[in-house]
């Protein structure tokens, strides 16, 4: 089977400023080609398929509806499956089955990654919950911890332009949705399930529904990270409410958190006590951890629209860190599909992470080897 090094698929690069070897996907099947978000890892366990969102806009344009791609490692092979629609919400890859998950309306769909495989309608959210106009049925669906749920934080705008919004569980069996917990005049978003306990999800709250009606405030402090318990109230994790904070993922151990305090850095939370430690100080956007909880892996962006493309590893044991590649602010007319973020994630038991890049004024799949990246930062 062949491997990011070894496929005809992929190009290698190095970064001119350090050497940093990355692999780039740049067999082309559509006019943008982008990497899952960071807390959704793209890669099977067995190393065999590497699946991605594919966009097709005109030249100059931006579309927010992608469609699935995959990459077979065995065949070698890059395919694209169009009936695979899905809005903003992101898809999410099954390891050990390969099957892709994702939203469309009210519906969750899976995939399996062969040409022959056909979409499976997996459950539907029932429109008795349903208050106004869906604007997305979950952010990013992740399994329980026993791989019998997705966790759902369904999103609705009521007539009177109230937001509604529905945090709970669609079984994967087709047994009804359940409801953990709902509310009016609030929008709950990023839910994931715990990666060790499938009682408990945690969620972001914003106080806002809509960038454009009401932009996102640096410097008001509020309460965005929350766990809710099956059965129980949601609860903030942080002690203090923080102003200008968001991206969030589990710890691999279910009993920590991270979080990116923007313009501060990234932070790993004890959920349990609340108690908070600073891993990598800096202006950073997105962050992602290996399962050790050693290393990180970030992105940063002085604008966060028209993004610069900066991503670094870190080794939070020495303090080291090493640029993985650096790019220059894009033009406001690239050619893209929803945001165009790095969104850098360990996949593959931590042997790569991979990300978006825009190294050849498009854009790209880009997968680096941990390996090389630790032996810079010892």
């Amino acid at each position: 089977m062949k491997t990011p090094e070894t496929s005809r698929l992929f190009t290698p690069w190095r970064n001119p400023a350090n050497g940093v070897e990355s692999f780039i996907l740049t067999e082309r099947i559509a006019p943008v080609q982008q990497s899952f978000y960071y807390t959704h890892p793209s890669f099977t366990d067995d190393g065999r398929f590497l699946w991605l969102g594919c966009g097709y806009p005109p030249e100059g344009g931006r579309h927010a509806q992608q469609v699935l791609g995959v990459v077979d490692f065995e065949c070698d092979e890059l395919r694209v499956y169009h009936e695979t629609q899905f809005p903003t919400a992101r898809p999410m890859v099954d390891p050990l089955s390969g099957e892709v998950y994702w939203g469309n309306d009210l519906d969750i769909w899976k995939r399996g990654p062969l040409a022959t495989d056909k979409p499976v309608l997996v459950n539907r959210f029932p429109k008795e919950h349903m208050a106004g106009t869906l604007h997305s049925i979950a952010t990013h669906p992740t399994f329980s911890a026993d791989r019998k749920t997705l966790n759902i934080d369904a999103r609705f705008i009521q007539p009177n332009g109230v937001p509604m919004s529905c945090i709970g569980e669609m079984p994967l069996d087709g047994s009804p949705f359940r409801l953990w917990q709902k509310t009016e005049g609030s929008t709950y978003d990023h839910g994931l399930f715990s990666p060790t306990d499938s009682d408990v999800q945690m969620f972001a709250h914003e106080y806002w529904h809509d960038h454009q009606s009401e932009p996102f405030d640096p410097d008001r402090p509020y309460h965005r990270l929350w766990r809710i318990r099956r059965g129980e109230e949601a609860r903030p994790i942080l002690k203090n409410p923080v102003s200008h904070s968001g991206h969030e993922w589990w710890d691999s151990d279910g009993k920590h958190v991270w979080y990116v305090h923007y313009g501060v850095g990234i932070k790993k939370v004890d959920v349990s006590t609340a108690e908070e430690t600073m891993k990598w100080s800096g202006a950073l956007s997105h962050g992602h951890s290996d399962r050790s909880g050693r290393y990180l892996v970030a992105d940063m962006m002085e604008d966060p629209v028209v993004c610069e493309c900066r991503v670094a590893f870190r080794d939070t044991q020495t303090g080291r860190e090493v640029e993985i590649v650096n790019r220059p602010p894009l033009a406001p007319n690239f050619t893209q599909c929803i945001h165009l973020h790095p969104h850098p994630q360990f996949c593959l038991s931590d042997r790569y992470i991979c990300h978006t890049t825009t190294i050849h004024d498009r854009v790209d799949v880009v997968l680096v080897r941990t390996d090389e990246l630790i032996e810079r930062t010892r």
